[in-house]
This record gives C-alpha cells, sequence and structure tokens, in this order.
C-alpha cells in the first residue's frame, strides 16, 4: 500500500514516540533492549495493460515503514513490539490499530512459554508466515486475510525442532471492538534436516456460533542451494456440502541461491473457491478471504540483492507478475528495503 499523508497531530505524536524510545530507554539497553530500528521499503511500480483502451501506470511509493523493538525484562520476560507507521486505515485515536504486535512472552521453563498481547494469529503457510514487508505479490488468501489480533498462547518446546501451541484470539473476521467472535488456533513448527513445516488447523468464527476450518499446510523443502515453499491450505465450515476440495488455496515459491548475496526466484499460486458459488447473499458466504466464484491465478518471477557484505540491513529487489484477471495486466517492480538500526546487539 503507498505511503500516505499523514495529519500534523499524528506525525507529532509518532515522533514523540520515536524520541521517547530512543532516548528514554536507549540508556537502559544494556539489559532491557536488543533490537530498536525503523525497517522502510520503497518501490517503483509499472503496471501494463495488454490493451490498447487502458492507460499504462507507473509510479514511485512507499510500501512500509516499521518501527520495530525486541528485548527482555527479565529472564524470564521477553517483549516483542511492531509499528506500522503508514497503514492506509491509520488511527490516530487508537494507535494499537496500527501495531502488528505487542507481545509480553513469559518462559514458563524450557518446555513452556506463554504469550500474550497482540499478536500475528496462528495460520500455517509459508507466505503467511512471512512479515509482509518480505512479500512482493501473492495469493488472494493472503491479500484479504487480518492476521494480526490480540490472543493468549501456550507454546510447547517438544524438542529443538519441534514446537506446538495453542492460541485463543479475537476472529480476524470481528469488525466492531467487542464483537465477541474468536478464533482458536493449533500449529505444529517443526524444523528437519532438509524440511520445515508450518501447519495448522483453526477454527474461526465468522458469525456468532459459526466456524470455518481452516487446515493448513505449509511446507519448506532445501536442498543445495534450492529452497521450495509449497503451502496447502482447506477452508470448509461445517455446514458446506464438500469439506475438502472446494475451496482451497496452492501457493508455491522455488528460490535458487545463486550466492549467499543474490538468489533468484519463481512463484505461482491458485485460490479457487466452489462452494456456495449459487449464493447471492454475500451476509451467508462462509469464507470471507477467498469469496464464492473466486478462481484466483497469478504467477512471477523476481529476484534479490544484499550488496553490504556480511550484513542484510540492505536489500534490493525486482519482479514482474501477471495473473488471469479478465483484463490482462503486467506488474513490474523495482526497489529497496533498509534498516536503520538505532540499537541492535
Amino acid at each position: 500500500m503507498p505511503l500516505i499523508i499523514l495529519e500534523k497531530s499524528m506525525i507529532k505524536k509518532v515522533l514523540f514516540i520515536i524520541i521517547c524510545i530512543v532516548f528514554g530507554i536507549k540508556s537502559y539497553s544494556q539489559n532491557y533492549v536488543s533490537t530498536l530500528s525503523l525497517q522502510t521499503r520503497a518501490d517503483w511500480f509499472g503496471k501494463f495493460y495488454d490493451n490498447d483502451t487502458l492507460t499504462n501506470d507507473s509510479r514511485f511509493e512507499g510500501k512500509y515503514l516499521n518501527l520495530i523493538m525486541k528485548g527482555n525484562i527479565s529472564d524470564k520476560l521477553s517483549y516483542s513490539f511492531r509499528q506500522r507507521l503508514n497503514k492506509s486505515n491509520y488511527d490516530n485515536n487508537n494507535l494499537f490499530k496500527n501495531t502488528d504486535f505487542l507481545c509480553l512472552n513469559y518462559n514458563i521453563n524450557d518446555k513452556f512459554t506463554l504469550a500474550f498481547g497482540k499478536q500475528v494469529i496462528y495460520i500455517g503457510g509459508f507466505e503467511y508466515d512471512y512479515a509482509p514487508i518480505d512479500v512482493y505479490f501473492y495469493s488472494n488468501f493472503w491479500e484479504n486475510i487480518t492476521c494480526y489480533a490480540f490472543a493468549s498462547t501456550i507454546f510447547y518446546n517438544i524438542n529443538k525442532s519441534n514446537t506446538i501451541l495453542f492460541q485463543v484470539s479475537n476472529s480476524p473476521f470481528s469488525k466492531e471492538d467487542f464483537s465477541n467472535l474468536y478464533s482458536y488456533n493449533l500449529a505444529w513448527y517443526g524444523n528437519f534436516s532438509f524440511l520445515k513445516t508450518i501447519y495448522s488447523t483453526n477454527m474461526i468464527e465468522y458469525k456468532k456460533g459459526q466456524y470455518i476450518n481452516y487446515i493448513a499446510l505449509g511446507n519448506q523443502i532445501n536442498i543445495g542451494n534450492f529452497s521450495l515453499d509449497l503451502d496447502l491450505m482447506n477452508r470448509a465450515s461445517m455446514n458446506q456440502r464438500n469439506f475438502f476440495f472446494d475451496d482451497y488455496s496452492v501457493i508455491g515459491k522455488l528460490q535458487y541461491n545463486i550466492t549467499d548475496k543474490f538468489n533468484c526466484f519463481l512463484k505461482a499460486g491458485q485460490d479457487k473457491n466452489s462452494a456456495q458459488k449459487d449464493v447471492i447473499n454475500q451476509d451467508k458466504y462462509y469464507d470471507l478471504c477467498v469469496k464464492p466464484g473466486v478462481d484466483y491465478r497469478f504467477y512471477g518471477f523476481g529476484a534479490e540483492y544484499y550488496p553490504l557484505k556480511n550484513n542484510k540491513d540492505l536489500r534490493l529487489h525486482c519482479f514482474c507478475y501477471s495473473n488471469n484477471n479478465d483484463i490482462k495486466e503486467y506488474n513490474v517492480n523495482f526497489g529497496l528495503t533498509w534498516n536503520m538500526n538505532i540499537i541492535k546487539k
């Protein structure tokens, strides 16, 4: 989303927050702050149509501006915080709505950790799991899902390679502060010699007492300089005639690391919902992300380059993608991402 012009009062608040964090916390950074940074991405974006009646479009735009902080309060308490400073729907009166996450973690022991605060809603899949600033083009599901909410999560570390968690969060379909809708999320993070997994099953209320189920299987296969992300997701209501394969997403990304500084990738995916395709009243939809009748397909390629030696705080990228929209279009992008580290340990 483009970098927006912010109101003066909001700018003052943001600057005040940054100044307080930098000067008020920096003196305590020896014990409490491990990282404090500003992160941003700026792109040149071009949209070209295979249609003489439409005008091609191009522009420079700011995509993200994030304030990030992580650290420890004690041996057992840690926190993480990311504030999105350029959200298009920035709420000047409630900064929590612009917070991606503000989470306090309590390490009960080596096996169990309890987390509370605004967090990511744990839904499986690697495209979903990447930070938004690292996703260049994406599925219909990724574009429409709300992925941050206030929640409580318990983590169980089976061993160094496997963690399971259970989370109760506000539903991503909550539209009011007190909508009384919840999401119940069970996930497994695995890390083996050549395979990483992010699997989940989720029961998400879209109306009071009515749930849609996600079964999300995220797989990352690493062999030599190649890596493959393969995400499979099935979505279904308990009222749906066919529980499997009527509403699903398949997303694949193949990356080749030419050197430790340079990589190239191919990415493609499909979101399809043939359930309820004859239902006209949107109030009766089960799936509010990939709506009935959607059959969205996208494909593209790109490259990333890290020019600094032993440092990934600066990244250059380029990519091109298209989709199966009725009006054929080609999207081209060149840009860079950089971290401005204030404190880094």
